[in-house]
């Protein structure tokens, strides 16, 4: 798998649903508002030979074990898909 080519799709579709991303080609946070209503840590190393995608689970910026393991892309369009379904769903809270 084309890493740099699986994280561009990753970005764009976070991109189109209103996600904003951290700085980083290979190592970013992708996350929805600044109340952590959604929020993913993208670690893209072709060491390990997948992505990893850790979930925000409370405090500033952290982020428990991986959750998901990206090894094909197949298994990066599944988790596009929770991108757009994270953001329709996701808990609007007010200020």
């Amino acid at each position: 798998m084309d890493f740099d080519f699986a994280v561009e799709q990753i970005k764009l579709v976070g991109q189109e649903q209103g996600y904003e991303m951290s700085e980083g080609s290979r190592t970013f946070e992708i996350f929805i508002d600044n109340h952590h209503a959604v929020a993913y840590k993208i670690i893209a190393s072709s060491s390990s030979g997948y992505i990893q995608v850790h979930q925000w689970e409370a405090g500033d910026a952290d982020y428990g074990r991986g959750v998901y393991s990206l090894r094909n892309y197949s298994d990066v369009a599944h988790f596009c898909n929770i991108l757009v379904a994270s953001a329709y769903i996701r808990a609007r809270r007010k200020d």
